[in-house]
């Protein structure tokens, strides 16, 4: 069972990482609702498709350095911290610093490639969701760590989990299932895009 407690438990930053649909929506509904469970925190999010009471949205750079004591998801971060431009490093450098100073717990959810070896090095854990390998950056942290992993799951190219599994790392290897919520699943109702005659 996977201890809410030991992920969200001191300031830092956390990745999630996994390929397109992989289910890494699905694992962090599935957080914020334990989160809101179990505790009594400030929850801000930035990204993702559904509401949820209770929760604060952010669509800044400015609102983000702004929190304090909180817990932080950044869904597709790629939209909020521009990494393609590396004139931006030294301001998202100190975005991060702040995270800490701010006695936050940020976690950035994406794609492999999203993870540039410069912030791959501030990410202290990583929630692995089924990925391709060859997608990570050449070394980054964040592929070195999937590539020492030695489990059944992985072979040459591919991490491969199913949609409602994690690998957590945080200095050791734990896998992890994780429940579908169908509540905030965006996709389901989606129609077909071929359909027979």
């Amino acid at each position: 069972m996977l201890e809410i407690k030991e992920i969200f438990n001191c300031p830092k930053v956390i990745a999630i990482l996994g390929d397109i649909n992989t289910g890494k929506s699905n694992l962090v509904y599935y957080l914020i609702k334990e989160l809101m469970e179990k505790f009594t925190l400030s929850l801000y999010t930035f990204g993702l498709r559904k509401k949820i009471d209770g929760v604060n949205e952010i669509s800044s750079l400015n609102e983000l350095e702004q929190i304090k004591n909180s817990v932080i998801f950044l869904d597709e971060f790629i939209s909020l911290l521009d990494l393609e431009d590396r004139t931006k490093k030294e301001q998202i450098e100190n975005t991060l610093r702040l995270i800490y100073h701010n006695n936050n717990i940020l976690v950035l959810i994406g794609l492999p490639e999203n993870m540039k070896k410069f912030l791959s090095a501030k990410v202290t854990e990583i929630i692995y969701k089924k990925v391709t390998i060859s997608d990570f950056i050449n070394g980054s942290r964040v592929k070195k760590n999937i590539t020492d992993y030695k489990g059944v799951e992985r072979g040459t190219s591919i991490l491969n989990l199913e949609k409602n599994e994690i690998i957590y790392f945080n200095g050791r290897y734990k896998k992890y299932e994780i429940p579908y919520l169908e509540d905030y699943d965006t996709k389901k109702d989606n129609v077909e895009i071929i359909v027979e005659k």
